[in-house]
Parts: C-alpha cells; structure tokens; sequence
C-alpha cells in the first residue's frame, strides 16, 4: 500500500446505534472489525503524517543558529564546558569522563536546564547522544551540598535504567564528595519514619511514590530537579 493511500485512509471512526438482546440501545464502532494490522498501519501513517507536519514548521534553519547565538534566547547554544560556568570539581569529573567539548543535544539543553530562574525541559535525542550526562551535570549544579535532604528527583522507569544512570551520577560527582546518592528501588529496605540525607533520589515509580507519600522519606516541596528519565516510556 502507497503512503499516499495509507494517509488517505486516516479518518474519525464513526459510531452507529443499534439496539441490544434487550432492546437497549448502544453504541459501535463502526472500525471495530479492524484486523490488528490494519490499525498497526494507521497508526504507523498517522505518526508519519505528524513528522511530515512538525518538519514543515521549521522553513528557516539559519533564523535558528542565529538565536542559538544570542545568551537571551530560549535556543541558547554553548559549545565548551567553560561556557556553563560549571562549578570546578564538577567541570573536572565531565573531563574525567571523557567529555571534551557538548555533544548535540548538550551544547542546546543545558544551557536551559542551568539557567535562573530555572526553566521546564523536554529533550528528545537518539540513544548514545549524551541525554543522561546533561541532565545528570544539571542535577549536580542545582544541588546545595549543605542541606542534607533530597533535592533532585530523578524517575527511572526500570531498576536496571535507575542503577545505570546512578552510575553516571557517582562519576561525574566523584570530585563532589559532599554530594551523595540514595536508590529508591526495590530491596534497598529503609525503616518507617527515617530521615535521608542524600540530596540525590534516583529511583523506581512504585518505590519513589512510596517514599513520597506512605513513608515520607522524601519532602517533595524541597525538589529543585526533576528528571523524567525515558518519558516515552
């Protein structure tokens, strides 16, 4: 099937009325007999309809390097490290990892995520691009290593996602030692009514909205970050 058929199909589903066994009326869908694949297919043409569209929006490329160019625009670039005026001990744990200049997706989301007053954020990029190192760098810049309690949230939708990025975390903070990390996943036990002192959470939805809520480990009107790691997921 051409894609100029696929998109020519999209259309509203109809409802038809028709009375029940027992005279009742209800409603059907008039798609309702609709194999999976057919819907596979719309779903996939209306996707594809919805990049042809946001692509269309975007007519001048060089309008949007000029205003990655001005500090004052929302499309902001950076393209070094020392431009972000990062603090020194974590300037040197990004150079510890092996980052030697922004990657794509860095050099234009973190000069928002680091701005004052702090700004909202979605950020969507290939896997490899360095995603999780900018927002991680963004969580270690907004902490204040005095107060000892959660101050960045970070919601990983698997244990093994929340165990990765913790990675990152103590690598990029490790000339940071005054900043510390907590896993809200399961088998890390806490008992009811202790306090943490980590500034950092990262952790799993079932265990942080129980830290949040039943146990109250966690104050979220004190949150200053919060990442929500693989949205789409």
């Amino acid at each position: 099937m051409q894609l100029r058929e696929k998109l020519s199909n999209l259309h509203l589903k109809e409802e038809k009325i028709k009375p029940d066994t027992n005279g009742a009326v209800v409603k059907t869908n008039a798609n309702a007999e609709k194999t999976d694949e057919e819907e596979k297919e719309d779903r996939a043409a209306q996707s594809l309809l919805n990049k042809l569209i946001r692509s269309n929006l975007v007519d001048n490329t060089n309008q949007v390097e000029v205003l990655q160019r001005d500090p004052n625009s929302p499309l902001y670039s950076v393209k070094s490290f020392e431009e972000l005026r990062l603090k020194p001990q974590l300037l040197q744990g990004v150079y510890a990892m092996g980052f030697n200049r922004p990657s794509k997706i860095q050099e234009n989301a973190l000069p928002l995520m680091l701005a004052e007053p702090p700004q909202n954020l979605i950020a969507q990029s290939q896997s490899g691009t360095g995603k999780t190192a900018a927002f991680v760098l963004a969580m270690l810049s907004q902490v204040e290593p005095a107060n000892k309690y959660p101050q960045c949230l970070c919601l990983s939708p698997t244990y093994e996602l929340a165990l990765q990025t913790g990675k990152v975390i103590e690598q990029m903070g490790k000339f940071y030692p005054e900043l510390k990390l907590a896993y809200a996943v399961r088998g890390n036990k806490l008992e009811r009514g202790q306090k943490i002192s980590e500034q950092i959470v990262i952790g799993t939805p079932g265990t942080v909205l129980d830290w949040c809520s039943k146990l109250k480990f966690i104050d979220p009107k004190k949150i200053k970050v919060f990442v929500l790691d693989e949205a789409d997921v």
